[in-house]
């Protein structure tokens, strides 16, 4: 009896060790037990948007006895337009769709109204733009939107300082201890924005920055239409092994 005994707990010893040492093996491997230190890369950029978006409204309105139509004012947008050296193709209607928008105004009388998308490429000559308007009476004007012709390569660049800052950090603070940093083995990308402009200049607001405009003095800083800059952040956490000596 007894030696069967004993023969049982051999085999139970048998199958339990090697799992042991199976455990020991994958435990020595694992990234969780290296020496590790995490740290965050940042990085900001500023950049002066390039493509700026205005939103135009005609609408026809009754100068005296005489209605001022669709078709003129729309010439003389264009006409205006091509003055300030802005190409023909950077305006084109508000939907590609687009009819004319018929708005009531009494029971004899029907107004019509069209809208229009405008790109150009500064706040300067978004200034002399307004200055036609103004003088056009256009219906209603507004910055919609703007941002940067390159904003993904922008993206791109901001994204590569980000990483390279969280590796110039992790290189001073290990030197500090007199160690040194291994691979990096999990990168986490914590943030990545665009505080790009997305303003609004309704018609009210654009007339009182002409009349500014008008009564300005010499001192043309004080003059000039200015967008924030747009903001590119980005940030990302990596783990580095700590070399060991």
């Amino acid at each position: 009896m007894l030696p069967f005994m004993g023969l049982r707990v051999l085999i139970i010893v048998f199958f339990v060790f090697p799992g042991a040492l199976l455990f020991a093996q994958l435990g020595d491997n694992s990234p969780v037990a290296k020496h590790f230190i995490e740290v965050s890369g940042t990085s900001e950029t500023e950049v002066i948007p390039d493509e700026i978006y205005i939103t135009v409204t005609l609408q026809e309105r009754n100068e005296g006895k005489e209605k001022v139509s669709i078709e003129k004012q729309e010439e003389e947008l264009k006409r205006h337009i091509k003055d300030l050296g802005i190409e023909p193709a950077n305006l084109s209607l508000a939907r590609a769709d687009a009819d004319y928008r018929k708005i009531r105004k009494s029971a004899k009388d029907v107004m019509i109204s069209k809208t229009y998308f405008l790109k150009i490429g500064s706040a300067e000559l978004l200034s002399k733009v307004y200055e036609k308007f103004d003088r056009m009476d256009v219906y209603d004007a507004f910055v919609s939107r703007y941002t940067h012709s390159k904003i993904l390569d922008l993206q791109k660049e901001n994204r590569i300082k980000a990483i390279k800052a969280a590796k110039e950090k992790v290189d001073y603070l290990l030197a500090a201890i007199g160690q040194q940093a291994g691979q990096a083995y999990q990168i986490t990308e914590s943030l990545n924005y665009v505080e790009d402009g997305s303003n609004s200049m309704p018609r009210a607001a654009y007339l009182n920055t002409m009349q500014s405009f008008n009564e300005a003095d010499t001192n043309t800083e004080s003059s000039e239409i200015s967008f924030k800059k747009i903001k590119i952040r980005s940030s990302f956490l990596v783990k580095y092994e700590i070399l060991t000596k």
